[in-house]
């Protein structure tokens, strides 16, 4: 049986367009990328994906299909099957032709075609309804399935011999989804095992002609590809040293953000740096600014010889006009995000990233942020605040 899972409202079935009481399927189950590592190499190969990126395609948009729960139940029963139409097919097909993958040099490193280059300018794609059973195809009636076109059909003709297409192929219907034909057709083919007929094995051909390209190895990925780091998203694939880098705390321990009344917290010590730093910036008050209180000593410069020239003299006189004043930068203290017109008071009117569930704009995200976000301490903030 397909994988399927639970998914929130606001993804929405293809065929009842419900949104509520939906699963989500899996056309190729995780279980792919437990594989050999040649066979799962040369899948990321053909899929245009990173080394080691099956096991996250897996688990991506283009391998789920959300279906409401009772027809996700019948589709993963094989009461109806999804086929890429034959423009569909055809499409992947010339995707396959041009996404650089085949005959491919051991010394060519460049990319290769990403395998959502075949969506349509919606990210759907295009598949034929083929019921099964009665339930099935009271589906398409009750809930009005649009018919192929002339283009689903590629003008009557099928793709796979050039022939004309069996009558009756125009009776099936069109559903849309995100999911890959790459995923589809590999679930395709299974049913279509056992439920072919005359007229559906048109589309059974065309599946199988798509997933053999990654099972019968007529494509060989270069050995620097197979060799390749693989590909980690997750923070235990980080190094110890990198991994750590993010918490103050040890292992096992999950930092607490302290709240913005630290200096007022009795149960915090005083020797706690948090409350220690607190307590410095409290008593400078938020307009202090380090460059202005501490200048930096002038620089001893050797005396420069003015040159006597005659068309220095008769622009400037005797002497050149002083240069003007090196103006010292900004502290970046003042260039944080609570001006004065707010009364820097972050507890009662916090910035603009915090009602956006913690998203920042990093481009002007400055240390007083860092902390405000990061520590619940505003570094910026006078002590009544």
């Amino acid at each position: 049986m397909i994988r399927t899972d639970s998914q929130p409202n606001e993804f929405k079935c293809p065929i009842s367009g419900a949104t509520e009481n939906l699963l989500r399927c899996r056309p190729i189950p995780y279980e792919a990328a437990e594989e050999t590592d040649a066979t799962v190499a040369l899948q990321e190969w053909i899929f245009g994906l990173p080394r080691g990126g099956l096991s996250y395609y897996l688990k991506s948009r283009e391998n789920g299909i959300c279906f409401r729960e009772d027809i996700c139940r019948m589709y993963s029963r094989g009461e109806f099957i999804l086929a890429p139409t034959f423009k569909t097919y055809v499409d992947a097909m010339h995707f396959l032709e041009l996404s650089g993958i085949k005959a491919r040099k051991e010394n060519d490193r460049s990319p290769r075609r990403p395998l959502t280059a075949l969506a349509s300018q919606e990210g759907l794609y295009r598949y034929v309804f083929i019921p099964c059973s009665d339930a099935a195809r009271a589906l398409q009636d009750e809930f009005k399935l649009r018919p192929q076109t002339e283009e689903d059909l590629n003008g009557g003709i099928d793709p796979t011999n050039g022939t004309r297409c069996l009558e009756g192929s125009d009776q099936f219907r069109i559903v849309e989804c995100y999911a890959h034909p790459f995923s589809i057709a590999s679930f395709a083919d299974k049913i279509f095992w056992k439920r072919s007929t005359s007229l559906s094995a048109q589309w059974h051909v065309c599946a199988r002609n798509l997933i053999t390209q990654w099972r019968s190895r007529k494509v060989k990925p270069p050995q620097w590809f197979i060799d390749e780091p693989k590909y980690g998203l997750d923070d235990s694939d980080l190094s110890g040293t990198e991994a750590s880098g993010y918490l103050l705390c040890t292992p096992g321990e999950l930092p607490i953000p302290e709240s913005v009344n630290i200096v007022r917290d009795s149960d915090v010590a005083d020797s706690n740096y948090r409350k220690k730093a607190c307590i410095w910036l409290s008593s400078i008050g938020p307009e202090f600014d380090p460059i202005e209180e501490n200048p930096p000593p002038e620089p001893i410069h050797p005396p420069v010889q003015l040159r006597r020239s005659e068309r220095l003299r008769n622009r400037y006189g005797p002497y050149a006009p002083p240069s003007p004043p090196r103006k010292c930068p900004t502290s970046p203290a003042r260039r944080a995000p609570w001006p004065p017109a707010r009364s820097r008071d972050p507890v009662h009117k916090p910035p603009a990233w915090v009602k956006r569930n913690g998203c920042f704009p990093t481009s002007d995200f400055s240390s007083n942020d860092w902390a405000y976000f990061r520590y619940g301490v505003a570094l910026a903030a006078p002590m009544d605040t």
